[in-house]
């Protein structure tokens, strides 16, 4: 192994240093470079003093803007108590305990049955003269008739 004095080994590290430099500072110019002709071309296609409507709107407004349209298009679920049918072929009934995990029975398709309340997208049913809970997924409610 050949012995390099302190010296020397200083300027091989900050030559490589000041090229890495070098090459960052060459990307920062291009990246500035090219953002500032994007600025300037959507300046230039505004007339002199009429206002500029067509400027591009940042990523948040145009998300924001999204959103309503979104909300708007789905269905809104009513989740409260009242009478629900069940839509699955076979929805599993739920003993007191939620943690337990075992269903204490079943409910067909198009069963009729009134929720007491829901919670965490569970809903408190009475089952068998005991209270007992169903996912509320595979609910649909059923306005009264009064």
């Amino acid at each position: 192994m050949r012995y390099v004095p302190i010296g020397q080994y200083r300027k091989v590290v900050y030559k490589k240093y000041e090229k890495m430099m070098k090459k960052r500072m060459k990307i920062i110019m291009l990246l500035c470079l090219g953002l500032s002709f994007t600025f300037s071309a959507q300046a230039n296609s505004c007339l002199k003093g009429q206002a500029c409507h067509h400027v591009q709107k940042s990523a948040y407004h145009q998300l924001q803007s999204q959103a309503p349209a979104q909300k708007a298009s789905r269905k809104k679920l009513y989740r409260g108590a009242g009478h629900y049918v069940v839509t699955a072929k076979q929805l599993n009934v739920r003993g007191d305990n939620l943690l337990d995990g075992r269903p204490v029975g079943q409910l067909a398709y198009g069963e009729n049955i009134y929720v007491y309340r829901f919670s965490r997208g569970w809903a408190m049913i009475q089952f068998r003269n005991e209270v007992a809970w169903v996912s509320g997924r595979y609910l649909k409610y059923q306005p009264s008739d009064f």
